[in-house]
């Protein structure tokens, strides 16, 4: 009983300190981009959106970064996302890195070629296609890729956000966002996800409610978070 007692204390503490790292860092990331954009103000360059969903079950972290360097064809797109447990178990904590070299071939077309760092499956060899178009109302991102470890996968990545203004200092703030991944070597489903926005923008921020719809290896285990987002452009 008493290792019992003391595996949860540890459970417990564990838990805190996570949540608190995870404040920390979100309130750390916020302090050095604005300190870097002070920095390059006279430098242009695509918005980094970096957001938080405050689920009923996980906390969702998500960060994009898209640029080119400078007048050339070649560029960079990285994605991070993070899903932590309230409950929290190391075994189900998620972290993602993907971050690709982009070639602009034709207008809104890019190859990509790259690398994912995957919690699980540790690092991922990734090339595709990328379509990427963006204005102040909407954006459209569609991304098919084949992944090359430890099997080899096919995977689309999909989002379109429709943002359209409310009045001079507020607007509508809406996200789909969807990812399907397939087994090619057995042909069964692995991974896939369906995350909706729904909410209001106030200058750079954005605030509202989410829901994410998780399904994972070939069963399609489904899990469900749902709650409150922030997303701020840095």
């Amino acid at each position: 009983m008493g290792a019992i007692h003391k595996n949860k204390i540890a459970g417990w503490l564990w838990k805190i300190l996570l949540k608190g790292m995870l404040r920390w860092m979100f309130v750390i990331l916020m302090f050095g981009t604005s300190q870097m954009e002070a920095q390059e103000v006279k430098k242009e360059r695509n918005p980094i959106p970096m957001e938080i969903l405050f689920g009923h079950e996980k906390i969702n972290y998500l960060a994009i970064m898209n640029f080119t360097f400078g007048k050339s064809k070649f560029g960079y797109f990285g994605v991070s996302s993070v899903l932590v447990p309230y409950e929290n178990e190391r075994a189900n904590n998620e972290f993602v890195l993907s971050n690709v070299l982009t070639y602009n071939f034709s207008g809104k077309f890019y190859a990509t070629r790259g690398a994912q760092f995957h919690y699980s499956k540790g690092v991922v060899p990734t090339a595709g296609i990328q379509f990427f178009s963006a204005s102040p109302t909407w954006l459209f991102l569609l991304n098919p890729n084949l992944q090359f470890a430890p099997d080899t996968n096919v995977e689309a990545v999909g989002i379109v956000e429709y943002k359209p203004r409310l009045s001079e200092n507020l607007g509508l703030y809406t996200r789909f966002q969807g990812i399907y991944n397939q087994n090619l070597e057995s042909g069964l489903h692995d991974r896939s996800l369906l995350y909706l926005r729904l909410g209001l923008t106030k200058k750079k921020t954005s605030f509202g409610f989410g829901f994410n719809l998780d399904f994972y290896g070939q069963d399609r285990r489904r899990e469900e978070n749902f709650g409150i987002f922030i997303n701020h452009l840095f």
